[in-house]
């Protein structure tokens, strides 16, 4: 039995990391490391599942290992919730962008492996549209990737999984990689 590990999956907006994780969490009994928000839940998320629910005065006392902020509240991964997942869990998966990995990386070390979600600009448009998404959004979504490099971040992982629309295809490939 090999050491207890963590599976970054990071990638552009629209790649499907988020679907991805879903379908590891939701049918593979795979653990996912939960961030803090400051923000309400919607209707279907669950505390501890889909997020810890906090008020702005305990996130800031969180000792996080990554935070971003997206239109005015805070997302952030403790410390804690990486250390209590990789001594509970054999396989723990985050759906992170390219700086909180770094993080990781530093926390980690050798327990830490990434996978890029691969996906083309154009099947990128066509989500993004399928979403509701306007024009405007749409560019500054994808100018704001490309200006944070998440298109060439595949460049710095250790697995790239192409996602052409296909899920459970993906889904299969991250499967492998984990060896499962």
């Amino acid at each position: 039995m090999g050491m207890n590990k963590v599976y970054a999956i990071i990638g552009p907006p629209a790649s499907g990391k988020s679907s991805i994780v879903k379908q590891l969490l939701n049918h593979h009994g795979i653990a996912g490391l939960v961030s803090h928000t400051t923000r309400p839940p919607h209707e279907d998320e669950r505390e501890g599942i889909d997020y810890y629910f906090v008020d702005k005065n305990t996130f800031a006392n969180l000792n996080l290992v990554e935070k971003v902020t997206y239109s005015g509240q805070f997302y952030g991964l403790s410390k804690e919730e990486v250390h209590n997942k990789i001594q509970s869990q054999p396989i723990s998966v985050v759906d992170i962008d390219e700086a909180g990995l770094e993080q990781l990386e530093k926390l980690l070390r050798e327990r830490l492996e990434s996978i890029y979600i691969l996906v083309d600009k154009d099947v990128i448009l066509e989500r993004f549209l399928l979403q509701g998404k306007n024009a405007d959004e749409i560019r500054l979504s994808i100018e704001y990737a490309e200006s944070q490099g998440e298109f060439n971040n595949w460049k710095i992982a250790d697995h790239v999984v192409k996602n052409t629309g296909d899920l459970a295809a993906a889904v299969r490939q991250v499967l492998a990689i984990m060896n499962i």
